[in-house]
């Protein structure tokens, strides 16, 4: 998948909401809906979110980065959909983070962040810049106080 048809395929999917046939594609559709940024075992029965699931499947696939780095400028998804984008960037490609989440970072949005079993509202450059210095690993997420 090219980067031009996961611009398509984002617009199309999200603005239409067509069903889509393969395992990416949905992966990609439901990642830009997702409305909690959530890493590691959240919620009462410490469960890995539904949206960490489709980030981890899309990491896996051969063209991860363009997905990532497409959903990380993409208006129509969800700040907490770019959020996971940015992790997969770090994950992926470290040295083009800080280029690939500018505009994220200039923003001025906020996301909702669900660690363990609260959930906040907090400004998405500061989870960029917790990103920026320690990646998405889910121990980290899960006993900082960010």
């Amino acid at each position: 998948m090219n980067t031009s048809s996961i611009a398509c395929l984002l617009v199309t999917l999200i603005v239409t909401g067509c069903a889509t046939s393969t395992d990416a594609d949905t992966n990609v559709v439901q990642l830009s809906r997702t409305p909690i940024f959530a890493l590691g075992q959240v919620g009462f029965i410490g469960h890995i979110s539904q949206s960490e699931q489709h980030y981890r499947h899309l990491l896996k696939s051969s063209d991860a980065l363009a997905v990532f780095t497409q959903l990380v400028d993409a208006e129509q998804a969800t700040p907490e959909a770019r959020l996971y984008a940015a992790c997969g960037i770090h994950a992926l490609a470290p040295a083009q983070f800080d280029a690939a989440t500018r505009r994220l970072r200039d923003s001025g949005l906020q996301v909702s962040v669900l660690r363990t079993d609260i959930l906040q509202r907090e400004p998405v450059a500061r989870k960029l810049e917790h990103i920026a210095q320690h990646g998405c690993d889910s121990a980290y997420w899960q006993s900082a106080s960010q």
